[in-house]
């Protein structure tokens, strides 16, 4: 948390000082997009296979099913315990730490959903769908039973969500509405509230902070004050980016670097 405090508590970075921050990480990666693990792993994502790399750049290990099709999304909240979704085919497919199986595909239409377009992993080795037809938010529990419904979401919010990202953090979910923000769910499948910040495709959670990649700035707000701020100005080449571990981790579209922030 230390280097999340320190990029936070800091008004603006220009580009120079940025250049300046060490890069201790260099690797030729072409990747459709990346995330990364408390650990400071990070996994690259090429149509239908996944590489993790450690926190030193080396290559791990990689992951495909070709069965399955393009990943679609990778949640690594638990590194123990990675979630690839497979939209195409309406499944999901469990990995531990060494990108080995370890459960069978679980198949989203044998389940009783008919269209699902976002997962993410929950607690107690649960996860989370969004299905489009029915607006419904649904937790599964790890046998993959159904513990929690959110129905109609669309009757809730007065209009039809179009989301593109599921996340669960701490005590809440929340769904990202490019059109009208970030729905804001509790783990019963609750609706909260929704963050009026727009156009976003992803975001990291941190602490008491939405971090977020736009228009070539990190930026950021605050979940309990609801203050928004720039965090720091990034070079335009920029196509992802995740804080961990006292590490700032960029894609850009030939490499994955690493930034040492504390």
């Amino acid at each position: 948390m230390k280097s999340i405090h320190f990029l936070l508590f800091s008004f603006f970075f220009s580009a120079k000082i940025f250049a300046q921050y060490p890069i201790i990480v260099e690797v030729p990666v072409k990747a459709d997009y990346f995330t990364s693990d408390n650990l400071g792993n990070a996994y690259t994502v090429k149509g239908h296979e996944i590489f993790k790399y450690l926190p030193n750049g080396k290559l791990f290990n990689r992951y495909s099913n070709l069965m399955l099709g393009n990943i679609t999304s990778v949640d690594a909240t638990n590194p123990l315990k990675l979630l690839l979704f497979y939209k195409d085919f309406s499944k999901i497919q469990f990995l531990d730490n060494q990108l080995a199986e370890n459960r069978g595909v679980i198949s989203l239409q044998d389940l009783g959903l008919e269209q699902s377009i976002l997962a993410c992993i929950s607690f107690d080795n649960g996860f989370w769908v969004y299905d489009q037809i029915s607006f419904s938010l649904i937790r599964f529990n790890q046998a993959s039973d159904k513990v929690q419904e959110a129905r109609n979401i669309n009757q809730n919010v007065g209009y039809e969500p179009q989301p593109n990202f599921l996340y669960e953090w701490g005590d809440w979910v929340y769904l990202n509405n490019p059109e009208t923000g970030i729905l804001v769910f509790d783990i019963f499948g609750t609706y909260f509230k929704t963050i009026p910040l727009k156009g976003l495709e992803n975001f990291q959670i941190a602490g008491e902070n939405i971090l977020y990649f736009k228009d070539a700035k990190l930026l950021s707000y605050n979940l309990k004050t609801l203050e928004q701020g720039e965090v720091i100005l990034l070079p335009d080449e920029i196509q992802m980016l995740r804080i961990e571990k006292e590490k700032l981790m960029i894609l850009t579209k030939e490499k994955l670097k690493v930034y040492e922030v504390k």
